[in-house]
C-alpha cells in the first residue's frame, strides 16, 4: 500500500502464537494474502488444524461445532469475509453465547489502492460493533502483545466472538 508499511515482518509470528499460547488450535480460513502469512506459522505446527473453507459463514459453524466438542477456534479472513457470515455470527455465535476469535485482515482504510474495498473498510468496525463483538486494531507488535491475550480471555469469559482488525500499519497491507 501506498505510504504504508509494516513496522516489523515478524508480526504474523507474533498473531500465531498468541492464538497458540492461548489454547487455540482449531483454525478455519478463507485465505488472503496477509492472512496466509499467519497460517504458514499454524500449518507448521503439528498440533494446529487448519482447514481451508469455502465461505466465511462455514467456518464459523465449524468453530461453533468445536467448541461444543471443546476445542477452541480462530477464523482467519479477510474484512470483506465479514460481510459473508455476519448473519452466522449474531444468529448463532451470539445469540447462542458460543465465543470464536475472528482474526481479520483489514482492506479499504489507509492505503487502500482498490476503491471496491472502501465500503466495507470503512463499515468493518460498526459490523463488529453492532453485533457486540469487542475488537482490537493493534498498529505494532508491541499493542498486539499488550492486548492479545487479553482479548482472548474476554471471549471465554463472556462467551461471545472477538476479533482482531489488522491494519495496514501492522501488517504492510496488499500491495496494489
Amino acid at each position: 500500500m501506498a505510504g504504508v508499511t509494516a513496522g516489523d515482518p515478524s508480526w504474523s509470528k507474533h498473531v500465531a502464537d498468541v492464538l497458540r499460547r492461548n489454547g487455540i488450535r482449531m483454525f478455519a480460513t478463507v485465505p488472503d494474502s496477509i492472512v496466509t502469512q499467519v497460517l504458514e506459522h499454524l500449518g507448521a505446527d503439528a498440533a494446529c488444524r487448519v482447514v481451508t473453507v469455502t465461505r466465511e459463514e462455514e467456518g464459523v459453524g465449524l468453530l461453533a461445532g468445536a467448541f461444543l466438542a471443546g476445542q477452541r477456534g480462530a477464523l482467519l479472513m479477510q474484512n470483506s469475509g465479514l460481510g459473508n457470515c455476519v448473519n452466522t455470527l449474531g444468529s448463532l455465535n451470539v445469540a447462542s453465547q458460543i465465543p470464536v476469535v475472528l482474526v481479520i485482515s483489514h482492506r479499504g482504510d489507509l492505503g487502500e489502492f482498490n476503491p471496491a474495498q472502501v465500503p466495507m473498510g470503512q463499515a468493518t468496525p460498526k459490523i463488529l460493533d453492532a453485533l457486540g463483538i469487542r475488537s482490537i486494531v493493534p498498529r505494532s507488535i508491541a499493542e498486539l502483545e499488550a492486548q492479545g491475550d487479553g482479548l482472548i480471555k474476554l471471549a471465554y469469559t463472556r462467551a461471545l466472538p472477538v476479533a482482531f482488525l489488522l491494519p495496514a500499519e501492522l501488517t504492510g497491507g496488499k500491495l496494489g
